[in-house]
């Protein structure tokens, strides 16, 4: 998985498999960084992003008896899985620090009349509520994510449903090409307690197919909430 080769486009391609209507305000201050490496990646890759939404998210969803509801993407950027979940049935927030990205999920709600609302804001400063959500998804999110845990469980309705995926913190040799990000992959076990009583449906840490193209390890967990 050596992204370091690519050429810029295709830079721009592998790096949104990462990240991976309205804004509302920001919360917080954003992590300036990595807010303007995403603004380049979304720029230079328009019209020519993997739009689909991530195959768990979507198998996981289909299987639910019901749907709809508030559900809360983050990190969700171009809103290729906020967009999905609105033609389920969901009302949807897409929080993420690009707005370029935002803007691009926002074009494309707008132009289908779909009920995603964009919010730019660093994700361990957005307030997420108690019990406010019926679906809470992460994404491909490739940054510190310990501290989002407890909040998405608190945030859950009883009967909520959490949705996450990650590369796995053993898949060796991925770094940001330009060395400005610094990633941090998934720990399994990080989950454990935040999401202690809640019903499992899916937990696994195996090689699967990726949104760029290649194999790597990835853990996959679905749980719903008492």
């Amino acid at each position: 998985m050596d992204i370091r080769a690519c050429g810029t486009v295709g830079l721009a391609l592998v790096c949104l498999a990462f990240a991976g209507c309205r804004h509302k305000a920001a919360v917080g201050v954003p992590q300036q960084e990595v807010a303007t490496e995403y603004d380049l990646i979304y720029a230079l890759s328009r019209g020519m992003m993997n739009n689909r939404p991530s195959p768990f998210l979507a198998a996981t969803v289909a299987g639910l008896q019901r749907r709809g509801g508030l559900a809360l993407d983050l990190g969700g950027g171009a809103g290729r899985n906020s967009l999905w979940l609105a033609k389920q049935g969901y009302q949807v927030t897409d929080v993420d620090l690009s707005r370029v990205g935002l803007d691009l999920a926002r074009q494309q709600a707008e132009g289908e009349h779909l009920a995603v609302t964009t919010v730019a804001a660093d994700l361990n400063q957005y307030a997420m509520g108690t019990a406010k959500w019926d679906l809470i998804a992460l994404i491909d999110f490739p940054f510190a994510y310990k501290p989002l845990l407890p909040k998405i469980a608190a945030g859950l309705k009883p009967g909520g449903m959490v949705v996450i995926q990650a590369v796995s913190v053993g898949q060796p040799g991925l770094e940001s090409p330009d060395h400005l990000l610094h990633y941090t992959f998934m720990d399994r076990r990080d989950l454990a307690g935040p999401f202690a009583g809640f019903s499992v449906l899916h937990d696994s840490v195996s090689e699967e197919a990726t949104a760029w193209g290649v194999k790597a390890l990835v853990v996959r967990f679905a749980a719903r909430k008492p």
